[in-house]
């Protein structure tokens, strides 16, 4: 170790102590004879002989030396920095094409890593479960379960430690300040513990909070007990008003604890009351596996529970099961296959970069030759040069990785508050030293890998050829065919990248034609949702008039075409859905399926553009004490009234534990198909029901209007004159609404799109170069062929030829690789296959039309070479 420090920090000292020694030895050696009687001249050049040379045993000493690894590692850098420093144009290119290939995946992996890979933020997470419902004939892979579910797997459990359950909500908050609606989680007892969260002040919710007779009961996230609160500890024990009931504040969570979204701002208890009926279908459930207990088991037991639940209730499930998931999967959603296309993607775009600036090195390279070949005749070994130009690469590709921190630091922040379609875990994506190590990895492979041909390259000189050709060294030929393979892989890479980039443009586009349902110009529509309070409209009756009223003084605004309330809208809106039966029907599989419900006032269908297809729409003799009615899609008629007139007919929803309390609705109408689940989903069945007879507290307001997007601040002054304890939200154009219902699948085509022009951006750059570099070093083969009486069009024809079959080669590569990988994105398109023919065909065309461009500018130059100059050329 001493030595080693000696070695490193101590050099001038230990080369004058090595300089006295070998100058003692040699003037022991001169002693020694002329002591045989050789005279002093032969003595001195006898001894020098017989040492070898004080300069060469130095250098041999040196090599054997403890640190002369760290030493030429610090010469190799510091000439590396001279020769990068003496070239800014290229440092600058190579060192922006890395960066934007790593700082592309660093802001990927950072995203993946806390979706994916973090592990949660709960103790001994990994022990963590969801239990879901699934049956026939709803098919959802992760569906909710109903009260008497949940009760059922409580109470008959062996596998899980207390199974809770819970149930996402929104709140109208009233009471303190201008109403306002918060997104809250009903949850039994259970749920913190079994998460393992303690509060900051208070306490959580203990087993009697679940009685039905219970409290209601709160506990505050800490962002909402400061905001609303002031972070005063007095919080605990007030009341706060939520959707017109109090609830008593009894405990606060630390902003370290997240579930689900971020914006939670409290929690309820969730009392369990006895249910009349299987339904409605609400609730999640999440447990926490006991001790030496697997997955498969617990899988095992819910599974005969599921068998148990469907033989007592026939009518309600067919082939039940519930499926046992992991946490993090659940919380990660639909999000994986997309975050690993993007990882995907974004190792392509490095990948394409590295070969880039390989090939930048490699025609550098050339222009080196003669270096290289005078470091070899100077005793310089193979691998010393083959580390002296890593060394080199890998100093650009740390320099990438500096300015791709940079880039990855924005495209974070920028991707954070954007945050497109609700991606999971957002608030823990952050350039941490996670990211910050992984940069580093990486651009420590990239620099290899981009390095390594041209280093194997550079090394292999002829010494004879290129000390006597001056710069044009023998290994032109090589160095070209490495060149065309190199721009034949990048080209391939592009292709692949293009293709999936074209097969998500292509989905977006058929995604964004889908038709909604509604014919009416989404720009003519606001949305917003009015919550009454329930301790002002207890019961049914106060409520409809309070909607009466409403529309009958909004009316008045001027400018409005069209006003209608509903509990849902298009295009991913859904506010209930429930099994039905019609009079006279059974289903073959014991029961019908869970249908979209839709309240609306009359003009609901007019005020959208929903087509009448048969029958009539509601109208004002619809009341609380008229027969009641319904009307049913063009896919429910279908479906369950093929060959039939489905007016007159009559349904009510199912259930044989409530269905005899429930009156029979009498079909007066059938509506075209709208989308209520999203725009990916077939329109599937619904039914309508006039909201004076079905009255629903929470209610979209929909205004048809040529101003629509003004009328906002109008629209809530009249509101509020009707009752100043309304909370109003969620206020949209139907434009939005689309534009935001697709945000995902618009995010990850934006990005990928973004990689893909990136990729061809570099293609053509690649391209571009070889031909230059291949016109430069046949430039006197060009004058050779333009004096022996070639025309313009043959040179122009040669070099683009070269530039086709590359690019040929090129392509017909990425054409089979795309065909082996975009099976991979099958799950993200809509609309089309992974293996469409027109986009296929479309990116080959681009990517020839793209290299006969780049081609084309040394291709120009080339025929405009002077025969007598290219002949006279070195």
């Amino acid at each position: 170790m001493m030595s080693t420090f000696r070695n490193l920090f101590r050099r001038n000292r230990v080369e004058h102590e090595l300089d006295q020694e070998l100058h003692s030895y040699l003037d022991l050696l001169i002693e020694e004879k002329i002591k045989a009687g050789s005279s002093p001249a032969d003595a001195r050049r006898a001894a020098r002989i017989e040492l070898g040379g004080i300069d060469q045993v130095k250098e041999e000493v040196r090599d054997v030396r403890s640190g002369i690894l760290f030493q030429t590692m610090m010469q190799d850098l510091r000439y590396a920095v001279r020769v990068l420093a003496k070239n800014p144009g290229f440092t600058t290119t190579a060192v922006l094409a890395l960066a934007v290939g790593i700082g592309a995946n660093s802001t990927i992996f950072s995203i993946v890593d806390s979706v994916l890979l973090r592990p949660l933020p709960y103790p001994a997470a990994d022990r963590l479960m969801t239990v879901s419902m699934h049956f026939a004939p709803q098919n959802a892979p992760l569906g909710t379960m109903c009260m008497a579910d949940f009760l059922d797997w409580k109470s008959r459990n062996r596998s899980f430690e207390n199974p809770t359950a819970f149930s996402m909500n929104l709140f109208d908050l009233t009471g303190t300040g201008e109403p306002e609606q918060i997104r809250g989680t009903a949850v039994t007892s259970g749920f913190f513990p079994t998460l393992r969260a303690q509060p900051i002040i208070g306490r959580v919710f203990e087993s009697q909070d679940d009685n039905p007779s219970s409290d209601r009961t709160a506990v505050l996230a800490e962002s909402f007990w400061r905001n609303r609160f002031a972070g005063s500890p007095t919080a605990i024990g007030q009341a706060i008003a939520l959707n017109g009931h109090k609830y008593t504040v009894i405990g606060v969570m630390p902003s370290s604890f997240q579930f689900g979204r971020p914006d939670v701002a409290l929690w309820t208890n969730l009392r369990l009351t006895p249910p009349a009926r299987r339904g409605p279908f609400n609730l999640r459930g999440i447990a926490r596996l006991k001790d030496g207990v697997t997955r498969q088991q617990a899988q095992a037991e819910t599974n005969a529970l599921g068998q148990q639940i469907e033989r007592a209730s026939p009518s309600s499930y067919s082939r039940l099961t519930l499926p046992v998931t992991p946490l993090r999967d659940v919380l990660a959603g639909n999000t994986r296959p997309a975050l690993l296309v993007l990882s995907g993607a974004v190792l392509l775009v490095l990948l394409i970069a590295t070969v880039n600036v390989a090939n930048l090195i490699l025609a550098r390279a050339a222009a080196r030759e003669r270096e290289m070949a005078l470091r070899l005749s100077l005793g310089a070994g193979r691998g010393r040069l083959i580390r002296q130009l890593l060394t080199e690469s890998i100093l650009l590709a740390l320099l990438g990785g500096t300015g791709g921190i940079a880039l990855a630091y924005a495209a974070i922040t920028a991707i954070r508050l954007w945050n497109p379609g609700g991606l999971p875990r957002m608030q823990d994506v952050h350039l941490d030293l996670r990211v910050v190590a992984f940069t580093f990895v990486i651009s420590l492979c990239t620099g290899i890998l981009a390095g390594l041909v041209p280093a194997l390259q550079g090394s292999r000189t002829d010494l004879n050829s290129t000390l006597k050709s001056g710069n044009r060294g023998s290994s032109v030929n090589s160095s070209r065919r490495t060149h065309s393979i190199l721009v034949i892989a990048e080209i391939a890479l592009s292709c692949m990248l293009l293709i999936g980039a074209g097969l998500l443009l292509r989905s977006f586009f058929q995604l964004q034609q889908v038709d909604a349902g509604f014919q009416t110009s989404p720009e003519t529509i606001l949305t917003l949702a009015v919550s009454p309070s329930q301790s002002n409209y207890p019961d049914d009756r106060s409520g409809i008039a309070f909607y009466q009223r409403l529309l009958n003084r909004i009316s008045q605004i001027p400018g409005l075409d069209s006003i209608a309330i509903s509990d849902s809208l298009p295009p991913n809106r859904e506010s209930d859905s429930d099994t039905f039966q019609i009079q006279g029907h059974s289903p073959e599989t014991g029961t019908y399926p869970s249908t979209t419900v839709g309240i609306v006032s009359s003009r609901y269908f007019e005020s959208l553009g929903i087509r009448l297809i048969r029958g009539r729409f509601f109208n004002d003799r619809d009341t609380p004490d008229s027969p009641y009615v319904t009307i049913i899609s063009e896919s429910m008629a279908r479906r369950y009234f093929a060959g039939q007139n489905p007016i007159g007919q009559h349904l009510k929803q199912s259930g044989v534990d409530v269905a005899a309390q429930l009156p029979w609705m009498e079909i007066v109408g059938v509506v075209g198909d709208v989308k209520y689940l999203g725009l990916e989903t077939d329109s599937g069945a619904a039914y309508y029901r006039p909201f004076t007879q079905d009255y629903g507290r929470r209610m979209y307001l929909v205004v048809r209007s040529s101003t629509a997007a003004r009328l906002a601040p109008a629209l809530r002054r009249e509101i509020h004159e009707v009752d100043k304890d309304v909370v109003i939200s969620d206020v949209n154009t139907l434009a939005r609404m689309l534009s935001e219902s697709v945000e995902e699948p618009r995010f990850r085509t934006l990005l990928i799109g973004l990689f893909a022009a990136i990729a061809l951006c570099l293609a053509a750059i690649g391209i571009y170069g070889v031909i230059a570099y291949a016109v430069t070093q046949r430039t006197h083969e060009i004058g050779i062929r333009m004096a022996l009486g070639a025309k313009r069009d043959d040179v122009l024809r040669l070099i683009l030829g070269q530039s086709a079959i590359l690019s040929a080669a090129g392509i017909l590569l990425g054409l089979a690789g795309a065909l082996a990988i975009t099976r991979l994105l099958s799950g993200l398109l809509f609309g089309i296959s992974a293996t469409d023919p027109l986009t296929f065909i479309a990116v080959a065309m681009t990517l020839v039309a793209v290299a006969l461009i780049a081609a084309l500018i040394p291709a120009r130059r080339a025929i405009r070479i002077d025969p007598l100059t290219a002949l006279k050329y070195e």
